[in-house]
């Protein structure tokens, strides 16, 4: 478009690339809306689903199980989890085509350029693989850490509150306040890391 058609003012052909160029926009534009739209939908969905299956298995559950665990991670499980495997069932799919597709694309152009310096540039990208790897498994470390700090955040606050008759009849405001001053700190600390 620079470098040919406008020294040319062949203002015909400008005309048609800058419709052309408008045509990909708006088909790019209704396929992104398509992608985030239906996405979100099956995300929502399989959210919905797996929470409704959930619930219905901690019905059935033993008195020892929910002796054994506390309430604040159940729910965390029900909710904040189930958030995050909605979120990748949205956008985990669509990320690793785009990305795939960027990558493909970049090199295909690289190559009709110069072989020789697609090939040097692309050699990399084992590496950069590799590392993504590592740090990927390195950032889940973390968010399981995270996650159960939050499941002990809200295991605080809930059973604070739905026992809050016995907190105040024995006095005990200032106890239950530091321990929930210790658990924030802890889940704020986590927060910082990840």
């Amino acid at each position: 478009m620079v470098d040919d058609l406008l020294l040319s003012g062949n203002w015909i052909w400008i005309l048609y690339a800058c419709l052309g160029l408008l045509g990909i926009y708006v088909m790019s534009s209704a396929l992104h809306f398509v992608v985030t739209y239906w996405g979100h939908k099956l995300g929502i969905s399989i959210e919905s689903d797996m929470r409704k299956k959930l619930f219905d298995r901690v019905q059935k559950l033993s008195f020892r199980f929910f002796d054994n665990n506390k309430t604040g991670h159940l729910v965390s499980r029900m909710t904040n989890d189930l958030m995050d495997i909605g979120e990748i069932a949205h956008h985990g799919p669509e990320d690793l085509f785009i990305a795939v597709m960027t990558l493909l694309g970049a090199f295909g152009i690289m190559l009709s350029i110069n072989w020789k310096l697609a090939v040097l540039t692309f050699i990399i990208v084992p590496l950069m693989i590799y590392l993504s790897i590592y740090f990927s498994r390195k950032m889940s470390k973390a968010f399981k850490i995270m996650f159960a700090d939050i499941a002990d955040y809200i295991a605080r606050v809930e059973n604070n509150v739905s026992g809050i008759r016995v907190v105040q009849a024995f006095a005990n405001e200032k106890h239950e306040i530091n321990r929930f001053a210790g658990n924030n700190e802890r889940f704020r600390l986590t927060k910082l890391l990840t």
